[in-house]
């Protein structure tokens, strides 16, 4: 670039250099005389032609670049350029000829501002003050503001729907399904169970209708807190002797509801019922006294109905269940079908 230049020249270019902090100014030959302060932090430190900068992209031909650089300028066409060297931006502006066949370069970061800005840390002060780009950055700093800011409500908005999803169908006192909850289980399950069946495939489900023993009992004797502490108690045992494609459910005061999806051979029910019933079973202490209750369990199988339907295998399940107590309590009965 150029060294030592006479005082007058020297304001002259000091002013260009305030006006357009962009700029490049060419010889005939295309060695580099000077660059507005913005465009320096650009250049390779060891610049001395256009072709260690830049390559021309628009207009495109053949010839040297430099040559259709000073054409461009004669008809007043708009050029681009593109760093030669990380970023690797592309620069557009325009050239004008000056005495000599030397050539006047403005160039700026068009929709490349942004990165421009952020890769090469440029501040308002590398701009022209009437410059429009630090204006238009300005806006684009708002905007992705505005839509960070969008973003962020609409992920709340989702979890809030969620949350509010979940607590619908949730009982909030054991975190299980509630009779919501269980009945759009209930309904995905029969699909199921249909869909299999008309493909000819094996599936099914076991509907288990469960109520506890005694548990009136801890209420009267302990109060609803102890209590509670039972249906928690229950609610955890159900969750560890199922699976997580099974259904677990309060359907009221110490009534429970389970769906479980493939069971369907009695000896696995009879097995998983007394793991239930045996788990229940287990003394609950709440403020140094013993909780113990038990549980009754009705079961109605999905594959021996012809066209299961909720309703009724409900009543079957709960026919089941009354069964159970009947007989002693503390044990599972399969309803015929």
């Amino acid at each position: 670039m150029s060294g030592a230049l006479p005082p007058a020249i020297a304001m002259a270019l000091a002013a260009l250099d305030a006006l357009l902090p962009m700029h490049l100014r060419l010889d005939a030959d295309g060695a580099v005389l000077g660059a507005g302060p913005t465009l320096r932090k650009l250049l390779p430190e060891d610049c001395q032609r256009l072709s260690d900068a830049f390559v021309l992209t628009r207009p495109v031909s053949a010839e040297d670049d430099l040559i259709v650089l000073a054409a461009a300028a004669r008809r007043g066409d708009r050029v681009f350029l593109r760093m030669t060297q990380p970023p690797g931006l592309s620069l557009r502006g325009h050239a004008v000829p000056l005495n000599d066949g030397a050539l006047l370069v403005n160039l700026g970061f068009g929709i490349g501002l942004a990165d421009a800005v952020r890769d090469l840390a440029l501040t308002d002060g590398d701009f022209a003050p009437p410059e429009l780009a630090m204006e238009l950055m300005f806006l684009h700093e708002a905007n992705r503001a505005v839509m960070d800011e969008l973003s962020r409500f609409n992920l709340r908005l989702e979890e809030a729907r969620e949350a509010a999803e979940i607590q619908a169908f949730t009982d909030p006192l054991t975190g299980l399904y509630n009779r919501r909850g269980l009945e759009l289980a209930l309904s995905v399950a029969l699909r199921s169970a249909e869909a299999a069946r008309g493909q000819g495939e094996r599936g099914g489900f076991a509907l288990a209708h469960l109520d506890l023993d005694r548990f009136k009992e801890v209420n009267d004797r302990l109060g609803h807190a102890a209590g509670d502490e039972v249906l928690i108690h229950v609610a955890d045992v159900l969750r560890a002797a199922t699976r997580s494609n099974d259904t677990v459910a309060r359907v009221g005061g110490d009534e429970f509801v389970l769906i479980l999806s493939g069971t369907t051979a009695p000896e696995a029910l009879n097995a998983l019922s007394r793991r239930i019933i045996s788990g229940i079973e287990q003394p609950v202490e709440v403020d140094g006294n013993a909780c113990q209750v038990s549980a009754s369990i009705g079961i109605a199988i999905s594959s021996r109905y012809r066209h299961p339907n909720p309703e009724r295998m409900l009543s079957d399940a709960d026919e089941a269940l009354y069964a159970s107590k009947n007989a002693g309590r503390g044990r599972a009965t399969l309803h015929d079908g």
